[in-house]
């Protein structure tokens, strides 16, 4: 990650994206970091041009013209008032730069290049767009692909939620978990947060049950373990990070059906805002870029804020 720790945040001039605006106005660790407020202008398709031909297609050309150059001084002014606000809400002006760029072959593509193209530490998206989008779905396609692609660099998707700095952070124990949590007290270390540490498990162990009888009773016991030590690193982490002890909570749940519902579950009745995964779980498939249970969270959450880490 680089030093500048600099972050990328997509805008469309919508509604949705005035929220995410105010999710960075409400975001208190961001404060401090170098921020591209960043949009990709759709131009209108190459073939208008074509009715140059004629006298009326001219006049159409021109129209065209015309509408391209107010979309982008709505969005250049969309842009400028976003980061207006930023600043009155405690950024430093020299750190929030204004990039506006032409749509060439996709808007998820555009962002990907932007990213592969500078260093950027974060990337902060919504889960719909503009007007257009279609109710009811939970993503839009531009924010599906990126989920999907953007695999290289932490990746925020905005919610609703009233942010609180209360995080929920999904512990497995696995390299990705780690990861989850190192990101975690980097951003977070100093703030006055508070985390809950969610570790899940399908099977249900009590503390009674001997060792040695029953193989799937072993395997149980042995997992149950292995995630009770998972969560005591993470704290330890946490801690380390300059988060203190008695703000990070440990939860070990047993007997889940699904453990993403658990997960889900489990932040709502807590009342985090965020929620915290790693793309990749114990089952890391290198022939998939995302794992089933953060897949499942991203879509069945509309309104936490999710932060999913490579």
């Amino acid at each position: 990650m680089s030093d500048e720790k600099r972050i990328l945040v997509t805008l469309d001039g919508s509604k949705r994206s005035k929220r995410t605006v105010d999710y960075l106005c409400s975001f208190t660790p961001f404060k401090t970091r170098q921020v591209t407020l960043f949009n990709i202008t759709t131009p209108v398709p190459e073939a208008y041009y074509d009715l140059n031909q004629n006298s009326f297609g001219k006049i159409a050309v021109s129209q065209v013209k015309a509408w391209e150059m107010g979309q982008k001084t709505i969005m250049t002014e969309f842009l400028k008032e976003a980061r207006q606000k930023m600043i009155t809400a405690g950024y430093v002006p020299a750190n929030i730069e204004v990039k506006l760029s032409k749509q060439e072959k996709g808007v998820a593509r555009g962002i990907l290049n932007e990213i592969g193209s500078n260093e950027y530490h974060t990337l902060v998206i919504r889960r719909r767009g503009n007007a257009n989008s279609i109710m009811g779905v939970t993503m839009g396609g531009v924010a599906a692909k990126l989920v999907e692609k953007a695999d290289k660099i932490p990746l925020i998707i905005a919610g609703t939620r009233q942010i609180q700095h209360y995080l929920c952070i999904a512990v497995d124990g696995s390299a990705g978990s780690k990861r989850a949590i190192q990101y975690t007290a980097e951003i977070m270390g100093k703030t006055d947060c508070r985390i809950l540490l969610c570790a899940i498990m399908r099977t249900t162990v009590t503390d009674s049950v001997p060792e040695g009888k029953d193989p799937f009773v072993d395997m149980s016991i042995q997992a149950k373990c292995k995630l009770e030590n998972a969560l005591t690193e993470a704290k330890e982490n946490l801690t380390q990070g300059g988060i203190p002890d008695d703000r990070i909570e440990t939860r070990l749940i047993q007997g889940a059906e699904s453990r993403a519902g658990a997960l889900l579950d489990t932040a709502r009745a807590a009342k985090c805002d965020t929620i915290v995964l790693g793309r990749k779980g114990v089952s890391d498939v290198e022939a998939f870029d995302l794992g089933r249970i953060p897949r499942k969270i991203i879509y069945a959450s509309r309104k936490f804020t999710i932060w999913l880490i490579p």
